[in-house]
């Protein structure tokens, strides 16, 4: 089972300011007003008669050259650590990595895809991925973001408890159907720091051919509301509580309106991969152009999901 909640905090807790007085404080505190009245005598003697103790604690100057501070070195840049990654830049900063020009021919032959296809391959490829993270993760490592783009980019940042655990997920990643993987960030992390914080971006390339021929998903105008309110409903029995949708565009695709929501929906990673597989095989016409599921602590995530709807007259 993949543990959601796992990352810890990073940086240990600052130590408590104690304010308790140390014993024998009056004896210590005359001590101190003698000393200061001492010093204020001699200071008001020697403005007084600067003549009389002028030579009385001459002594030679001594030049002291300090070695200039060591220069900060540049940081390297593969030790840099990557900003925090949103949904809306996984799939540019994925194929910005990527060097197979296997990997690279993908992405035009999604592009072609008519709508219809695409978004039967968007539900293949989120339930295909989602599957496939869960049998490679170890026990012991934990996501705090789980980022997929299809057809296929996506972005991992979790905690590993020891590097021989993280070592064994970046070979499980590699061996992912067409994988092509680069790590991010892989710092040092718990109390005693051999615990291990990473990310990773990657694609992997399933095969477009799965999906067979699609049924059409376009939608009529009068039928879209029907359409929002079924999805709402898969996710219920779910167990899922999804936000009401928020329109973020509405653009012209050929004879129809493409019309792009983002939900918000409390979840845990199992009934994400429920929902999504209810979703395609009750024919929903609905696409999924991105999920994004983001750790609470409490084996919940939040799952942010842009959906599409291809819209007719």
């Amino acid at each position: 089972m993949i543990r959601i909640n796992l990352l810890k905090p990073l940086e240990p807790q600052a130590l408590p300011l104690i304010l308790e007085e140390p014993a024998g404080r009056n004896r210590n505190t005359f001590l101190i007003l003698g000393g200061l009245a001492l010093v204020a005598v001699i200071a008001i003697a020697v403005l007084q008669f600067p003549s009389l103790f002028g030579g009385m604690f001459a002594e030679k100057e001594t030049l002291v050259v300090q070695d200039p501070a060591p220069p900060v070195p540049a940081p390297d840049e593969a030790q840099v650590q990557p900003k925090r990654v949103t949904a809306h830049a996984v799939e540019e900063t994925v194929r910005d990595i990527q060097e197979d020009p296997a990997i690279r021919q993908m992405a035009p032959s999604y592009a072609d895809m008519v709508a219809s296809a695409k978004i039967e391959f968007q539900y293949y490829a989120s339930n295909r991925i989602l599957k496939d993270i869960k049998t490679i993760t170890p026990p012991d490592i934990g996501f705090a973001n789980f980022i997929f783009t299809p057809p296929g980019d996506f972005y991992i940042h979790g905690l590993a408890e020891t590097d021989a655990d993280l070592q064994r997920f970046k070979q499980g990643l590699e061996g992912l159907a067409g994988a092509s993987i680069r790590p991010g960030m892989n710092v040092p992390a718990g109390a005693k720091g051999s615990a291990k914080e990473f990310s990773f971006f990657g694609s992997v390339k399933y095969p477009l051919s799965e999906i067979g021929s699609p049924p059409d998903h376009s939608i009529l105008k009068a039928k879209l509301a029907a359409q929002l309110k079924q999805f709402k409903a898969l996710a219920t029995a779910r167990g899922v509580r999804l936000q009401e949708p928020k329109l973020l565009s509405a653009t012209q695709a050929g004879a129809l309106k493409k019309r792009v929501y983002q939900v918000v929906a409390e979840c845990s990673f199992q009934q994400m991969q429920d929902l999504i597989n209810d979703l395609h095989e009750g024919k929903s016409d609905l696409g999924l152009i991105k999920f994004s599921l983001n750790a609470k602590g409490n084996e919940k995530v939040v799952a942010e999901m842009d959906i599409s709807a291809y819209v007719g007259p």
